[in-house]
């Protein structure tokens, strides 16, 4: 069973690192703290520089293009490694420049679970509902937030590459102070 889950998990990291194109030639690790070099490929899209650390296999600075998302930053710092919590990782979010992407073990996902299960000020913020990753049907237990207001978050954020503060929830048509001061403890980014 363990076998085929890690030889599935390597098939999907394999077929995404292809899909997305990524080689070592359009992912350039940064070791020395100075600014990559820009390369032809480079002039073709704007670069951004991530982050990826934890449990990878090499941990470092990368830089992929503006739309890429957080597998192929994975795939270029190696993969996972063993004791990696691949599920604790939204693979499929896009990446955005100066990010840290960090890959937790699975001891430390299991001590995060076990806290979080616990009762009380730390569930209340994962309550939340996060601005930059509430599904349609989240966004719509907001009060003042039905189902078109809800389309115009995640257009908003698929457009403009999430919200940096819960305040940026008012630059949505219709969502101004009065239902932000209601919504406001209960949205998170």
């Amino acid at each position: 069973m363990y076998r085929a889950k890690k030889l599935c998990m390597t098939g999907i990291l394999l077929l995404a690192f292809c899909a997305a194109g990524c080689t070592q030639k359009s992912g350039m690790q940064i070791k020395d703290g100075s600014e990559p070099r820009k390369t032809e490929e480079a002039s073709e899209k704007e670069k951004i520089c991530v982050y990826v650390c934890g449990s990878v296999k090499k941990p470092g600075v990368y830089e992929l293009p503006e739309d890429a998302r957080i597998v192929s930053a994975i795939a270029l710092a190696g993969g996972f490694t063993k004791d990696a919590s691949a599920e604790d990782v939204n693979q499929a979010e896009r990446i955005k420049d100066g990010q840290q992407i960090y890959v937790p073990s699975k001891k430390e996902a299991g001590k995060k679970r076990d806290t979080s299960s616990q009762t009380g000020v730390s569930g209340a913020q994962d309550k939340r509902v996060n601005l930059n990753s509430a599904s349609r049907e989240e966004l719509m237990t907001l009060t003042g937030i039905g189902e078109a207001k809800a389309s115009d978050i995640i257009s908003y954020r698929e457009e403009n590459g999430g919200f940096e503060k819960p305040e940026d929830i008012m630059k949505i048509r219709g969502i101004k102070q009065g239902i932000y001061r209601k919504i406001k403890d209960m949205i998170t980014v």
